[in-house]
C-alpha cells in the first residue's frame, strides 16, 4: 500500500534527522545540510505517496465491474478533458483522427449503465493530478475520487514520540512544510530547519497519510460496491 512505501521512505528521513541531531554542537554547516536533505527528502516521499494512493484508487474502481455511473464524475472528466484538447489543439489530421477513434472508448464513461472495460480508466491519468503536496491539490485529488468536501480542512491529531498529542491545522501543516521545502529547493540559504523541524514535520506527514490512506481506501470500497460516498 502507498502507506507502507510512505513509512519506508521516512526511515531515510530518520536517519538524516539522527545525523543532524548527532552533528549538532559541531560544525553548523552540516547540520543545516542534512535538515534541509531531509526536509526535501520527506516532501518528495510524501508526494510519492499521493501518486500512489491516485493510482490504487483507479486499480480498485477501474477493473470493469463498475458502471460509469458509479465512477466519480472527475475521475471521468480527467480521463476525458485532456482527450478532447488533444483533439481540438491538434492540426495533423491523420493524428486527430485517430485521436477521435480512440473516443469511442473514453465516451462509454458517460453513459450510466455502461461497464467501460479495463484498461479505459489509467491510474497514470489520475496520478498526474499531483503536482505537489499543497492543500488544494490534495483537495482536487480526492474530490475527483468521489470525496464529499476539502479532506484537508479540519485539523489533525498528530501523536509525538514522548506520546503527546499535537493539534495541527491540516492547511497550515501542509503550508509549513511545503513552503520548506520549496524554499530549500530554490536555493534560499536563510531556510535553516533544525532536527526538532524534521521531526515535526515528518511526524505531521506520517499522521496526514494514514489518514489519508484511510479515506482514499473507504472511497474505492464504496465505489466498487455501488454504494457511493
Amino acid at each position: 500500500m502507498a502507506l507502507e512505501s510512505f513509512e519506508d521512505g521516512t526511515t531515510e528521513v530518520k536517519l538524516l534527522q539522527r545525523l543532524a541531531t548527532e552533528a549538532e554542537g559541531g560544525e553548523i554547516d552540516e547540520t543545516n545540510a542534512l535538515c534541509r536533505a531531509a526536509v526535501v527528502l520527506l516532501v518528495s516521499h510524501f508526494e510519492a505517496f499521493l501518486k500512489t494512493i491516485a493510482e490504487e484508487f483507479v486499480d480498485t474502481v477501474g477493473v470493469g465491474q463498475a458502471t460509469s455511473g458509479q465512477l466519480p464524475v472527475g475521475l471521468r472528466m480527467a480521463h476525458t478533458l485532456p482527450q478532447l484538447e488533444s483533439i481540438v489543439t491538434s492540426r495533423d489530421e491523420t493524428q486527430r483522427a485517430s485521436l477521435l477513434k480512440k473516443l469511442g472508448t473514453i465516451s462509454q464513461l458517460w453513459n450510466d449503465d455502461a461497464k467501460p472495460p479495463k484498461g479505459t480508466l489509467q491510474a497514470t491519468t489520475l496520478a498526474r493530478v499531483v503536482t505537489s503536496a499543497k492543500t488544494e491539490i490534495i483537495n482536487d485529488l480526492f474530490l475527483r475520487m468521489g470525496n464529499r468536501g476539502l479532506v484537508c480542512d479540519g485539523d489533525l491529531d498528530v501523536p509525538a514520540d514522548n506520546g503527546e498529542v499535537r493539534i495541527v491545522s491540516i492547511d497550515f501543516g501542509l503550508r509549513d512544510v511545503v513552503l520548506c521545502r520549496n524554499d530549500i529547493a530554490h536555493g534560499k540559504s536563510e531556510r535553516k530547519p533544525t532536527p526538532a523541524d524534521v521531526t515535526r514535520y515528518m511526524q505531521f506527514l506520517l499522521a496526514l497519510a494514514t489518514r489519508l490512506q484511510r479515506k482514499a481506501t473507504n472511497l474505492g470500497a464504496q465505489v466498487s460496491a455501488g454504494t457511493g460516498p
